[in-house]
């Protein structure tokens, strides 16, 4: 049978698109046993300095509240925006866990179509796929791009692609988001090796179309097929639950800047931030703006205002969390490197001499907007701690000293979540007293 696709985002502006192009701090939590000797007493921990305007996040805690309170009906969704510290799962990850555990599993959420770039690696979900090109920003290929920045085109004669769920608890609802044309073609959808379900990307006019498939019982597997010309193009699809709780998505791009928000489709946005109605969007770029010593910082700091500004804007207005850029070092090439700090030794690691600015017109603008801001820097102890996170046995970081590792990211994340949850909970406090 022909599914219904849903409704039609605005044609209008289907347009080419601009090339885009010493120690760590963990949250640590002891656990005392008890014999006959009382516990001592340990002085709370004082408020944390690392997020700033936290009252800009109160209706996202009113969200959080009405899923403690069991009254809320539809999960919260949080969005997750970045370069490759949020392509990584592994900070998003530990988020997802976090808050999944605390206020409940609504499921995996949206992802991009099929393997959007190698070593692919998404918690909760496995991805297969076979026949399909990816295209990004930077290829011209003319294709409306949404949050994801990336969409899954499909290679004739065959393509097909397959996630599956890891949780327990699988999913009972599917989605999937594609473009139609006027000459478009067919696709299927399998759930559980079920009947195939046929899909039409056939209209009048090139829109962005969206179908959701409520399911009877959960399922762990979906299988999409693509056959002929032309070819079948794929924004992103979902497996969730009906169900009270937290969806935590990421979507990430190697190598980004925040410049990628301009070189989304608007309209692609909009249709998905409408669809999708956040509780809270967390923007998380910088590291490569500031390994960029040509980088204009006066441009800089408009386009990161505007940008961030215009994705709000599409979200209806949503609490926005910038994840402020964490630290980064760097060293000359074809000499050992020593350690971090030395300005003289050029062997020595050191930060690029614009990160710093980029960090501190991030902190001004979200100030300005009313967005919160989380200082990444700080919480990972301030100047050269990836390089003390890299010489951590094991290793916190990465040996480029950009990236972190996995238990660095999740170290990262536990503090992250532990200052939202003090925040949260002081907004409950006075909620109560108001």
């Amino acid at each position: 049978m022909d599914a219904e696709p849903g409704r039609d985002a605005s044609p209008a502006a289907w347009i080419s698109l601009v090339v885009v192009a010493g120690c760590v701090v963990f949250l640590l939590q002891a656990c005392f046993g008890t014999t006959e000797a009382p516990v001592p007493l340990v002085p709370p921990e004082p408020p944390s300095t690392r997020l700033s305007s936290p009252q800009a996040l109160a209706p996202f805690f009113a969200s959080l509240a009405a899923l403690d309170t069991k009254q809320a009906r539809q999960p919260a969704r949080i969005l997750q925006i970045g370069d490759s510290h949020t392509a990584n799962d592994a900070l998003s990850g530990r988020m997802r866990e976090h808050f999944q555990s605390r206020f409940g599993e609504a499921g995996r959420g949206w992802l991009p179509a099929g393997i959007p770039f190698k070593y692919y690696r998404p918690h909760l979900v496995s991805v297969t796929e076979i026949g399909w090109q990816h295209v990004k920003p930077s290829d011209h290929a003319g294709v409306a791009l949404g949050l994801d920045a990336i969409a899954a085109v499909s290679q004739p004669p065959d393509a097909e692609m397959i996630i599956e769920s890891t949780e327990a608890g699988g999913f009972d609802r599917f989605g999937v988001e594609f473009l139609t044309q006027p000459n478009g073609a067919t696709f299927t959808v399998s759930v559980d090796d079920g009947i195939p379900i046929r899909v039409s990307t056939v209209t009048a006019v090139t829109a962005i179309k969206r179908i959701d498939l409520p399911l009877e019982h959960p399922a762990r597997r979906v299988e999409l097929r693509a056959t002929g010309r032309p070819p079948v193009v794929l924004l992103g699809w979902a497996v969730e639950r009906q169900a009270p709780g937290v969806i935590y998505e990421n979507h990430g791009t190697i190598g980004a800047t925040v410049g990628l928000l301009g070189q989304m489709t608007p309209e692609a946005v909009s249709f998905e931030s409408s669809e999708r109605s956040p509780a809270l969007l967390i923007v998380a770029f910088g590291t490569n703006e500031g390994f960029d010593d040509d980088l204009d910082l006066n441009r800089y700091a408009s386009r990161f205002e505007e940008n961030v500004k215009a994705l709000q804007h599409a979200a209806n207005g949503v609490p926005i969390l910038i994840l402020g850029a964490p630290d980064g070092n760097r060293a000359a090439r074809g000499c050992p490197h020593t350690s971090c700090g030395s300005t003289a030794d050029k062997c020595a690691w050191h930060e690029p001499i614009k990160l710093a600015a980029v960090r501190e017109i991030q902190r001004r603008v979200a100030a300005r907007q009313h967005w919160a801001y989380w200082d990444w820097f700080a919480a990972m102890g301030g100047a050269c701690s990836i390089d003390r996170m890299a010489q951590a046995d094991p290793p916190q970081a990465m040996q480029d000293h950009v990236h972190l590792s996995t238990p660095g990211y999740r170290a990262m994340a536990d503090l992250l979540f532990g200052d939202l949850m003090r925040e949260y909970e002081r907004w409950k406090a006075q909620s109560r007293t108001s």
